[in-house]
């Protein structure tokens, strides 16, 4: 069961991503897809802290490990900041690398601590 609920999240997750890359242009669809993937990994852990028992079972792999994960893309990144540095823009590369890394980590922190709040005013 846990198998099928990584795929169901990963999918959505994957989803999410193909739409940020409709909308937005590369590398901003990527950042923006990234960005997001912190904040659900922060909300659904903050949230897995709170419940216990079989929804936590179901909302760990479906939420972090499947949606979170298929939404961002450490690959796409990897590739982009390539790209940065064959082209010789280093101060955008490490810009956008910092940048992804600083408010990924500060997304991800915010949203296990807003999880328990949004939890208990539900």
């Amino acid at each position: 069961m846990i198998v099928l609920y990584i795929l169901s999240g990963a999918f959505l997750g994957g989803m999410a991503r193909y739409g940020f890359t409709k909308v937005l242009p590369a590398p901003v669809s990527t950042f923006a897809a990234n960005m997001c993937g912190a904040l659900a990994i922060g909300f659904a852990y903050g949230f897995v802290e709170q419940v216990s028992g079989a929804l936590s079972e179901v909302l760990y792999p479906l939420a972090i490990v499947g949606f979170a994960g298929g939404l961002s893309t450490w690959s796409t990144l990897a590739k982009e900041l390539g790209e940065m540095l064959k082209e010789k823009r280093y101060w955008k590369c490490i810009q956008y690398l910092f940048f992804t890394l600083a408010l990924g980590i500060v997304l991800a922190w915010r949203g296990a601590m807003w999880a328990p709040i949004i939890y208990q005013n539900f």
